[in-house]
Order: structure tokens, then C-alpha cells, then sequence
């Protein structure tokens, strides 16, 4: 098992893979959120942007929808509708948490959900 073991470490330092480097796991997410149907146009790309690149400080996005105006099935904090968006990306676990914090600061998103989503 020992000779098993230092085989493979020697050959990750042959391909330039360092045991003491921390290894990120990556896995992928979908997040959808709702943002407040008041908000114009620009300030629905800014709050885009500004998920993108919380997303790239620690991860990749993959794929950004905007779905536009939707009715919700129920009233949300006395709205009848959203704008909806859908962020496909790959990210260390930990940016999740930090990705939901921001998400209820932010007055102008009224719901959201992050999923982890299977690999195929």
C-alpha cells in the first residue's frame, strides 16, 4: 500500500501536481433568481453582472438566461410578477454561501434558489 501510495505521488510531482497545494473541488450550480419587476432594464444587467463576477472571483460561469418578465405563481412581497434569471456555473462550495448572502442583501432580488446540479 506505502510502495502503491509513493508510486502515485512521485508520478503527480512528475506531471507537476503538488501534494501540498490545496486542491479545489469544483462542481457545477444553477441558480435562478427573481428580481423586482420595478427595476429598469440596465439595473437587471447590472445585478447580472454583479452575480457574474462574484461567480468568477471563485468559480466559472457557464451560461447566463435571461428569461425576462414571468408571472409568479403566488405574490411575493406584494409583486405579481419577475424578472427571471438562470446562471449555469462551476464553483468551489464555499462560494455558495457567500453567493446567498449577497442574494438576500440585495433588495431588488425578491427570491432565488441555488441547486447543485448531478453530474452526467
Amino acid at each position: 500500500m506505502t510502495i502503491e501510495y509513493n508510486l502515485v505521488l512521485t508520478h503527480a510531482k512528475e506531471c507537476g501536481f503538488d501534494s501540498q497545494k490545496e486542491v479545489k473541488i469544483m462542481n457545477k450550480y444553477e441558480t435562478v433568481f427573481i428580481i423586482n419587476p420595478n427595476v429598469e432594464d440596465t439595473g437587471v444587467k447590472a445585478l447580472i453582472e454583479k452575480f457574474s463576477n462574484l461567480i468568477n472571483n471563485d468559480g466559472k460561469v457557464e451560461k447566463v438566461e435571461e428569461l425576462g418578465m414571468k408571472k409568479l405563481a403566488y405574490e411575493i412581497k406584494r409583486h405579481k410578477e419577475g424578472n427571471y434569471v438562470v446562471i449555469n456555473f462551476e464553483a468551489n462550495p464555499t462560494l455558495i454561501q457567500e453567493l446567498e448572502r449577497i442574494y438576500r442583501i440585495t433588495d431588488e432580488v425578491i427570491k432565488f434558489i441555488v441547486v447543485r446540479k448531478d453530474e452526467e
